[in-house]
């Protein structure tokens, strides 16, 4: 289990609506996990004390509901406690203590497996025309990491590799148009190799790190998609796999990547070779 770094402390803010989640899902017997931005402060800057590029406030969980009545009746749930307000156009949106804190806080509730259609999609009632992209969101589950937040709260909270592979899938399902999720998918390749994989790096990964001619980040990113690898089902690696083998979608994922540093993108552009090398390595080659 991880630990919140005491040099690092969360948002007492985040923390309430991050205890109050995991306490309504907990009695409620659902799966959850910890997803989105703060998911990845939570692990590379609280934890791992590397510092992000894009301050959020937002939460976001994923539920593992069996159908749409489970899914209302967590919303419910979380109204009654007298905490969250819904959004009035949004049904997966909440927002918490909006007498005091306006939208600034907003929990996104994101379901997925038994309300899933063909493909790994959901549609959201009342007339499902709106359409979600839920890939990978079951492995996400089965891999998630624990961290403590302190008061006896242990939160789930998705894998680095895993968020790593939703981040890409989410970017290609926003219709290409949404800079957030590049940006994140290039800051995890970019410091996985320090997210508490230092050893790793000259033990396991040697062979990794000698053909990227000792670059820490570019190793470190190959070894991320190996990771990735290993928790996926065949048909999320393929997901990823025909994002990044698509010539259109690979040179615009590298200029969302950086398109606040856009001097970055020969970086971007070496980060993604190295990650999709590791999503097809089936094991990593002895140094």
């Amino acid at each position: 289990m991880y630990t919140i770094r005491t040099d690092r402390p969360l948002n007492p803010v985040i923390v309430a609506i991050l205890a109050t989640v995991q306490a309504v899902t907990q009695a409620l017997g659902y799966g959850y996990l910890l997803v989105g931005a703060t998911a990845r402060d939570m692990l590379m800057t609280h934890v791992f004390d590397i510092a992000s590029r894009r301050a959020t406030h937002d939460v976001d969980f994923a539920i593992a509901v069996e159908n749409w009545e489970r899914f209302h009746a967590l919303k419910a749930e979380l109204v009654a406690r007298g905490d969250f307000a819904p959004a009035a156009d949004k049904a997966h949106l909440l927002y918490y203590q909006p007498a005091q804190h306006g939208t600034a806080f907003p929990l996104d509730l994101i379901p997925f497996g038994g309300v899933e259609q063909a493909g790994h999609q959901i549609a959201w009632p009342p007339d499902m025309s709106v359409v979600m992209d839920v890939t990978a969101y079951a492995e996400a589950l089965a891999s998630a990491v624990e961290v403590d937040i302190g008061n006896g709260v242990a939160i789930r909270v998705v894998s680095i590799p895993s968020l790593a592979a939703l981040k890409l899938l989410a970017w290609n399902d926003r219709g290409l148009q949404d800079n957030k999720d590049a940006q994140d998918l290039f800051f995890l390749l970019q410091h996985y190799h320090d997210a508490g994989n230092d050893n790793r790096m000259y033990e396991e990964a040697l062979a990794l790190l000698e053909a990227s001619g000792f670059d820490l980040p570019l190793a470190g990113a190959a070894l991320l998609g190996h990771d990735a690898r290993i928790l996926l089902e065949e048909q999320s690696l393929r997901a990823l796999l025909a994002i990044l083998a698509d010539p259109r979608k690979r040179d615009r994922l590298v200029v969302h990547m950086t398109r606040f540093a856009g001097t970055e993108s020969d970086i971007a552009t070496r980060l993604l070779d190295q990650f999709k090398l590791g999503l097809q390595m089936k094991k990593i080659p002895a140094a």
